[in-house]
């Protein structure tokens, strides 16, 4: 397995490309697996690479590519990322562009946040749109649990707006959490839930 990561490998949106063109030279297609992540930052992927290049992306044997979702709304996603809330919503806008390609694409979500304010009306929202996406897409996506150790724990203690709310963001992430798999539970039979994420269709 390679695993192309950052950051944001599409910075370099021919990187992956590049990658799996050396490994059709190498006669190693679908037997060496590769993966890259997405952090939903931009649109160079269709800006750099031609169609050709996009089928020739989405059509390579052993490839996935898991997609962020840093946060659950504006104000959690403004939160963990420190960018321009309107921001937000592109990241929902590009991951379904990606998902039309074809691309066996996942998601992650990172559900920490500034204040525990209706966390649970929060999160039904998030899935809401996820399913405006596909039906399935919550059971392709995996709630990141982020823990307050290490280089995470030095960071927060740094900046001083993460620093004053003490443990409120892993407390909501816990609580965000909790009603993740809630609503996972209400929207879904238990034969869905059991279903492996590679075997989940959102295309």
């Amino acid at each position: 397995m390679i695993d192309l990561t950052g950051g944001q490998p599409d910075l370099t949106p021919e990187w992956v490309l590049w990658m799996m063109q050396a490994i059709r030279r190498r006669g190693l297609e679908g037997r060496v697996f590769l993966w890259s992540d997405d952090n939903l930052s931009t649109d160079l992927f269709w800006r750099v690479l031609s169609e050709e290049q996009v089928r020739e992306v989405s059509s390579f044997r052993g490839y996935g590519r898991v997609a962020c979702f840093k946060g659950f709304d504006e104000e959690s996603f403004t939160f963990n990322t420190s960018a321009a809330s309107e921001l937000y919503s592109q990241q929902f806008s590009l991951f379904d562009r990606m998902r039309r390609t074809g691309v066996d694409l996942y998601a992650y979500a990172t559900l920490t946040a500034p204040t525990m304010t209706n966390i649970a009306e929060r999160v039904r929202q998030f899935v809401d749109r996820l399913q405006t996406l596909h039906p399935n897409l919550p059971l392709r996506t995996v709630p990141l649990n982020i823990y307050p150790f290490g280089v995470v724990k030095e960071r927060i203690s740094s900046v001083r707006r993460f620093a004053a709310l003490g443990n409120v963001p892993f407390d909501a992430q816990t609580k965000a959490v909790a009603v993740w798999q809630d609503e996972l539970a209400k929207r879904f039979s238990s034969q869905q839930r059991t279903v492996p994420i590679t075997d989940v269709t959102i295309t």
